[in-house]
């Protein structure tokens, strides 16, 4: 992979509830901040670029949409994209009026990146919303209603005309997420085996049980691996009714065990979605493996125990570590290239390997917090003494 694609820089102008800011995407970049403050925002317009830059097929149709035709000028592409980015929010354009997002970078450098002969690179995003969308799927796919099949009938099949209803809608991202659900049954048939042994780290550390897909129809079963909880036998539940955390995890294990290929995006928004926090710990120093093993992560996260556990990882990568690192089995680790959102503006958070990641997001609440549980414990304690 060439450094070009690593180190891709953007800037941002009046997008959402962020003014200006830009960022560079590293081998790992983490998005934290508070809510409301432009993180899905940015995340679905990296998304989009990422796409138009990596899949010339989705270029040349976003290109055709818009009147371009299916071939494109690296010049032009700048434009293009930020022509693009209502349909990506599913927004009247006057909403996103004067929002930017631009790829910094000459044209030179865009005539790389837009190399047809260059392997495409496969952009995954897992949204927020992915443990209703299953259900949603579910509920919709076998749902069999005379308007739905009289219109089948005379226009669509069920799975085109879902397809269309879903996109008039929902954000793109959102929307590709759930055609992904719907095409599971072709993509098993690709069966990439490049990220096998981390679904079955995530099977065996986070999930405790393992997942049953039907190649024909797609439908999703999950059993625990205990045979017995409080001496009933365990059994394999519909995806649809099973608890919050397996349903946030399914996109994920799936993506690792049949899709993911070295070099590829995969995007994550609030990987902690119904995660104790101890598998929220499991889960980033899951996150800290797959950059290492060559995936490409973009994160978005509110999650203290995300960020102090990848605090611990950058700490460890100094020289002398090593008793550390055999002590706590942790692995191999990567220097992070966080971008914390506040006041919005993008700022690079500061990042030291003695220290590890400064996010002010997070330690002005646990600072707040920690004042204002120790008052009233002691003065709770000083009512009670008498005093």
């Amino acid at each position: 992979m060439s450094s070009q694609w690593h180190d891709l820089k953007f800037r941002i102008e009046n997008l959402g509830v962020i003014h200006k800011g830009e960022f560079t995407q590293k081998p790992l970049t983490i998005f934290c901040g508070p809510n409301n403050s432009g993180k899905t925002w940015v995340m679905y317009s990296l998304y989009y670029w990422s796409r138009m830059l990596s899949d010339s097929d989705f270029r040349g149709s976003q290109c055709y949409r818009m009147g371009h035709g299916h071939s494109i000028k690296p010049a032009d592409l700048k434009e293009i994209v930020n022509r693009g980015l209502p349909g990506v929010f599913n927004v009247k354009e006057a909403m996103l009026d004067g929002a930017r997002v631009d790829l910094v970078g000459s044209v030179k450098s865009l005539k790389v990146l837009l190399d047809e002969k260059r392997k495409t690179r496969d952009v995954f995003l897992i949204p927020e919303e992915r443990s209703s969308l299953y259900p949603f799927c579910h509920e919709a796919k076998n749902r069999s209603t005379i308007s739905l099949h009289q219109v089948a009938e005379e226009m669509l099949s069920p799975r085109e005309l879902l397809r269309d209803t879903i996109r008039s809608y929902y954000a793109q991202p959102i929307a590709d997420y759930i055609d992904w659900l719907n095409e599971i049954p072709e993509i098993m048939r690709k069966d990439s085996k490049d990220f096998h042994r981390y679904a079955e780290m995530l099977k065996k550390r986070l999930l405790k049980g393992a997942f049953s897909v039907n190649k024909k129809t797609g439908d999703i079963t999950f059993k625990p691996r205990r045979s017995k909880i409080e001496g009933h036998k365990t059994r394999s539940v519909s995806l649809h009714i099973a608890s919050g955390t397996v349903k946030s995890l399914f996109g994920l294990w799936f993506y690792l065990e049949y899709q993911a290929k070295q070099g590829d995006l995969l995007m994550i928004e609030e990987p902690e979605i119904n995660l104790h926090p101890a598998n929220q710990v499991e889960m980033a120093r899951l996150l800290a493996r797959l950059v290492n093993a060559g995936l490409r992560l973009v994160v978005s996260t509110h999650s203290d125990y995300i960020i102090r556990e990848l605090n611990s990882l950058i700490m460890l990568n100094q020289q002398g570590s090593g008793g550390m690192r055999k002590k706590y089995r942790y692995k191999e680790e990567e220097i992070l290239d966080p971008y914390l959102f506040d006041d919005q503006i993008i700022e690079p958070v500061e990042i030291f390997t003695e220290d590890g990641i400064y996010a002010t997001t997070f330690n002005k609440v646990i600072s707040v917090q920690g004042r204002t549980g120790n008052d009233i414990y002691y003065t709770m304690k000083e009512i009670k003494d008498g005093y």
